[in-house]
């Protein structure tokens, strides 16, 4: 359990166009961790929202990574929103003092759009992925995740709109998989690609075929190797 301290939240949104209200209605202690309740208002319910948490620990310069729920992007409007950070992972179990939260956020507009994701991936047979927007500046990294977890990465890829995908066998088969595209040189830029599927390039059953077809024929050699055997007489009439 943390030690006492003392919670301070600032907020901050940033927009671009009228038609929007953000209030922090609550702020509580559960356990080890702080959950922020607020409301974000917006004329247009269809815009959605970068919400990011920052905190007075490095002077709001880095938002932090231990937060879940109505976080992150594509956050949609609405009352009630919760955010919670597991903030005993972030200062340590025996942290006292004060701390500052500052909640920002923005119209959430992708850097880059992909052009209909395959929503099968082979293993070892190379996919071309297409996307338009960004600049000639931005190196992208494509980062292969399932679930929360990052299993693999493709880095410093030219912004030119294309790119052959090769997924290594070494990557389990399965459904869950995303793509999470940033730009190398800022952070803040961020696109997620929808869920995915990844196969074997060959299915197991047809590998197994040739192995069960070499075993017959193994019996049916070996099924004729009995030593000499005498001819039967032909039947009488």
């Amino acid at each position: 359990m943390m030690k006492r301290f003392l919670f301070l939240a600032l907020s901050l949104l940033t927009f671009s166009s009228y038609g929007q209200n953000f209030t922090i209605r609550r702020v509580e202690m559960a356990g080890d961790n702080i959950n922020l309740y607020y409301d974000l208002i917006d004329s247009v319910a269809a815009r959605t929202y970068t919400i990011s948490v920052f905190s007075s620990q490095d002077n709001f310069v880095t938002s932090l990574e231990k937060v879940t729920g109505d976080v992150g992007l594509e956050v949609r409007p609405g009352r009630s929103k919760k955010i919670t950070w597991r903030a005993k992972e972030t200062l340590g179990a025996d942290f006292s003092g004060k701390i500052g939260l500052e909640v920002r956020g923005r119209l959430y507009i992708p850097f880059v759009r992909l052009d209909g994701l395959n929503t099968t991936f082979k293993r070892l047979r190379p996919t071309e992925i297409t996307w338009t927007g960004g600049t000639q500046q931005n190196i992208l990294n494509f980062d292969l995740y399932r679930g929360e977890e990052k299993i693999t990465s493709f880095p410093n890829i030219a912004n030119v709109g294309n790119y052959t995908m090769t997924i290594p066998s070494t990557v389990k088969p399965g459904k869950g998989y995303k793509f999470k595209i940033t730009d190398s040189k800022n952070k803040d830029q961020i696109v997620y690609s929808a869920p995915f599927v990844i196969k074997r390039k060959v299915p197991l059953l047809l590998k197994a075929i040739p192995i069960a077809l070499l075993g017959g024929g193994a019996a049916i050699l070996s099924g004729g190797n009995k030593g000499h055997q005498n001819i039967p007489d032909p039947l009488t009439p």
